[in-house]
């Protein structure tokens, strides 16, 4: 009976050792990368700098932060003209991040999307056929839907999947930047 006893508090003393190791790697590493990622975010120049960069308020010549987690405002000088995010939604594959720019009425000013790891050569038409997010433009809070389901978006052939899930996270988007600045 003590054989078991002290193999069981080995067996521990073992494990109890093994999760302190991992714990101090994980640790080491953490810090290690998050300090490359804070400098790579700095060189970008922040979300404020990127949405301007993307262009997606086109008359924008500012972004400052509107308070919340997501939403800028989008300024030409002194005077508000709309607002900006980028964030993540749901893909069909994974997730995509998207830009979205709006007008102080949240009509729709401009759509980049980001990134995406949809099917190469189909799904990643999103990204790389600029006639679709090209048509988000003009479009109010009422339209934003794929035109097969009465909206104003046109799928692309093929794609019609990674289509809607851009449409709808363009939608979940302008929803939060309504929340977050009203």
């Amino acid at each position: 009976m003590a054989e078991t006893k002290d193999s069981t508090i080995m067996i521990l003393v073992k494990l109890t050792l093994i999760a302190a190791v991992a714990a101090a790697v994980l640790t080491a590493t953490y810090g290690v990368t998050q300090e490359q990622l804070d400098k790579l975010a700095e060189a970008a120049g922040g979300p404020d700098k990127q949405l301007l960069k993307m262009g997606i308020v086109p008359d924008a010549t500012k972004f400052k932060s509107a308070g919340g987690e997501l939403c800028y405002e989008a300024y030409n000088g002194g005077d508000l003209i709309g607002y900006g995010a980028m964030t993540e939604v749901q893909g069909m594959q994974d997730m995509l991040t998207l830009a979205v720019g709006v007008d102080t009425d949240f009509v729709v000013t401009g759509v980049v999307v980001v990134s995406q790891k949809e099917t190469p050569g189909i799904g990643d038409k999103i990204q790389k056929d600029e006639a679709f997010t090209a048509q988000f433009a003009g479009v109010g809070p009422d339209g934003l839907a794929l035109s097969s389901d009465g909206g104003k978006i046109d799928a692309i052939s093929g794609a019609t999947v990674s289509s809607g899930y851009v449409t709808a996270g363009v939608v979940e988007i302008i929803g939060k930047m309504q929340e977050e600045v009203s």
